[in-house]
């Protein structure tokens, strides 16, 4: 943890600080947190194809590696953005490690395992406070099931259910001064959190289509937080620009648009006011396959519509980079 500047002059609302900490800074540490867009990363944020309609091939593995940096740099007021007095601006680093088994040729299990490097920094009146947080994230194992696919001269229609759970594993102890964090500013939630998906991919000779339906429940956790729940529709398309005979390399241009709503958070069993939003992200990418069993890709989620309720920092921009090994 680093600090630098002064803080905002307060009081604390609950009582008295531990001995030596400054109350101004941690106060406004923890209010500014509750401004924050609660459209966080999740722990089932990373890893390749997770939830595409089709399964990896039976007792075969893939090792990922995804790498994820979010910015919210911008103050928003429903669907507008307004100017911010204490020129807020929130970084995520994220490093997801993913693990897919395929038990059997339609049964995929996976584990996302994530490293989370969070930044806040804060204008005041002297210079900039600056908070940080790292640690382990929440661990997310799925279970994907193909139950429909049919195959025609280049051509594949595949469609799959995921079902998956957050695990608790994450940390939500992280401090600033003696004091613990925010929830929203730890690695971890501290919950155990369902979801499902339904996946389909449509592949024609070179280009492909993905359409994902994902839903999330997110149950209290740590510091009696609870975010609100999180629906998701996507749909995605490949066109494989690049390709040369087998065993040669391959390349395709990525496109997806994806709806993101964002239920109102909770504290202490109370509805949050500036908490819950819907988003639209417009992603482009590319993929790239150097060898058959070796996936690479890099895209960039950039928002086209916000709409929060109350006052939020909204995103900027996420760029995810991801390398995976089949074997």
């Amino acid at each position: 943890m680093r600090r630098y500047g002064t803080g905002l002059e307060a009081l604390h609302p609950l009582g008295t600080w531990p001995p030596g900490v400054r109350p101004s800074f941690v106060l406004s540490i923890a209010l500014v947190a509750l401004s924050f867009a609660t459209n966080r990363s999740h722990a089932q944020t990373g890893g390749i194809e997770v939830f595409a309609g089709e399964t990896l091939f039976r007792r075969g593995w893939r090792i990922s590696e995804t790498y994820l940096y979010r910015r919210e740099g911008t103050l928003y007021r429903g669907s507008n953005s307004v100017s911010d007095p204490q020129d807020r601006l929130f970084q995520e680093h994220r490093v997801v490690t993913g693990v897919d088994y395929g038990l059997l040729a339609d049964l995929t299990v996976s584990g996302l395992l994530p490293v989370v490097h969070q930044e806040l920094r804060i204008k005041n009146g002297s210079g900039r406070d600056y908070v940080d947080s790292f640690g382990l994230g929440d661990l997310a194992l799925l279970l994907k099931y193909r139950y429909y696919k049919i195959d025609w001269e280049h051509s594949t229609f595949a469609t799959a259910v995921v079902t998956g759970l957050e695990f608790p594993t994450g940390r939500t102890d992280e401090k600033e001064d003696g004091v613990r964090l925010p929830p929203r500013l730890q690695p971890g939630f501290g919950a155990w959190n369902p979801f499902a998906a339904l996946a389909t991919r449509l592949s024609l000779n070179r280009v492909r289509l993905d359409l994902n339906a994902f839903y999330k429940v997110n149950t209290e956790g740590s510091q009696n937080f609870e975010p609100g729940d999180f629906l998701s529709l996507s749909l995605n398309g490949k066109y494989r620009f690049w390709h040369t005979k087998y065993p040669g390399p391959t390349a395709g241009v990525l496109f997806g648009v994806q709806w993101r709503h964002q239920g109102r958070d909770k504290g202490d069993e109370r509805s949050l006011s500036d908490s819950g939003s819907d988003l639209i992200l417009l992603s482009p990418g590319i993929g790239v396959h150097p060898i058959p069993n070796m996936d690479l890709s890099l895209s960039v989620d950039v928002p086209i519509y916000q709409d929060y309720n109350g006052e939020q920092l909204g995103w900027d921009v996420r760029t995810i980079l991801a390398v995976g090994f089949r074997f």
